[in-house]
């Protein structure tokens, strides 16, 4: 069969099953993320098992994928971006202080300890990752889960989503360094960054306000689509990982929602190539090297994960005054990580500072934490209920 035919037939089927598995998810009470997100892995465990697509089939899917992830990533950065007013973080501060810096701290614990079987380019940039993908709060999947349980214009959602929005931008700056580290990006490299960063903050946000209040249509997809590539290409081409600056980029066009809102038009397409690089994240899954130490060792990070983000959350939450109802629905909200932990998790094994046995540790984390969301806000949600009755 013709190499047109195959890829037509796989995207076809690809994405027909993403949709499937997101409309069983939802039935389930489940995010539909959740959903895409297990039927990538188990395409990609399948085709491990299988026989494989045909070369050139499989490279095109895989560019495909990697520019689903580059306009996902800047649909993050300019959903962030609003969030970051100074009156809500200073509302979010010490909530988002503790959801960061618990889950940094003892994420460096259990990595020290990890280190001497998954950290292939040494301890110190294996620490650094697994600390700041500790942190790491699915943005995207928790706006979300708010928008439809009504929760985004009250002030639980409110805060949530600021302090979701401080604490990625920590393990983003984070993985930056590591990219940077780690790669061997010589100093006067990185001073390439800095014209870049300059350009977005003080020449290029004003521009993109002024612009994309009057774009609309097919110009306004073109013009996101363009602005998403160049600040990839541009931090690919420096030797920082091509996410980054597509997230950068992002921050930098981000506008509060609107009715005339251009980036969510984006939006869909975005998640239609978005399931693919599921695929290419379960194609890097190895259950092979599943044994009694790994399951041990998954067992240990989820619960240290679990802990970390929702008592640290938790802690901040009351330590900023929330009473414990409150703050143990925000705990509940930051322990969300979903898709933007696997973006983070693949951009680690890429850079080869985690090994593919950590990779699949974090990989049932992620799952494991983001389907505990909904049945936790279920059950606080009754309680309330119950309060009040």
């Amino acid at each position: 069969m013709p190499d047109l035919a195959v890829l037509l037939a796989a995207l076809a089927a690809l994405l027909a099953l993403a949709r499937c598995f997101g409309w069983a998810f939802t039935r389930a009470g489940q995010p539909a993320v959740l959903g895409e997100i297990t039927c990538g892995l188990a395409v990609g465990l399948a085709l491990q098992a299988g026989p494989g697509l045909p070369g050139g089939v499989g490279t095109t899917l895989d560019a495909l994928a990697q520019l689903g992830l580059v306009l996902f990533l800047f649909g993050v950065g300019a959903r962030l971006a609003p969030s970051m007013t100074a009156a809500r973080i200073a509302a979010a501060f010490v909530p988002a202080l503790g959801a960061t810096v618990v889950p940094i701290v003892l994420g460096a614990l259990l990595a020290f300890w990890l280190a001497t079987r998954h950290a292939p380019a040494g301890a110190a940039p294996f620490v650094l990752f697994a600390a700041a993908a500790m942190a790491v709060t699915a943005f995207p999947v928790l706006a979300r889960i708010l928008a439809e349980r009504r929760m985004l214009d009250d002030d639980r959602g409110r805060c949530a989503l600021t302090a979701a929005a401080l604490t990625d931008a920590t393990a983003w700056a984070a993985l930056a360094v590591v990219a940077s580290v780690h790669s061997g990006v010589q100093a006067w490299t990185l001073l390439a960054a800095f014209p870049f960063l300059l350009g977005l903050l003080v020449l290029a946000r004003p521009w993109f306000g002024r612009t994309m209040d009057r774009l609309s249509g097919p110009t306004a997809v073109a013009t996101m689509v363009v602005l998403a590539c160049s600040g990839a290409a541009m931090t690919d081409a420096i030797g920082l990982h091509a996410a980054i600056g597509a997230f950068l980029v992002g921050v930098a066009a981000g506008r509060p929602a609107s009715r005339h809102d251009p980036v969510a038009l984006i939006t869909p397409l975005a998640s239609l190539l978005v399931p693919l690089y599921f695929v290419l994240i379960g194609r890097k899954v190895d259950l092979g090297e599943l044994d009694g130490a790994l399951v041990t060792e998954t067992l240990a990070i989820i619960a240290v994960a679990v802990v970390a983000k929702g008592g640290g959350a938790y802690l901040g939450a009351r330590l900023a005054g929330q009473p414990p109802p409150p703050a143990a629905v925000f705990a509940t909200l930051m322990n969300t990580r979903g898709v933007t932990e696997l973006v983070f998790l693949g951009i680690g094994l890429g850079l080869g500072v985690i090994d593919s046995a950590f990779y699949t540790a974090m990989v049932a984390m992620a799952l494991v934490t983001t389907a505990m969301t909904g049945p936790l806000l279920n059950h606080f949600e009754r309680n309330k209920v119950t309060r009040d009755a």
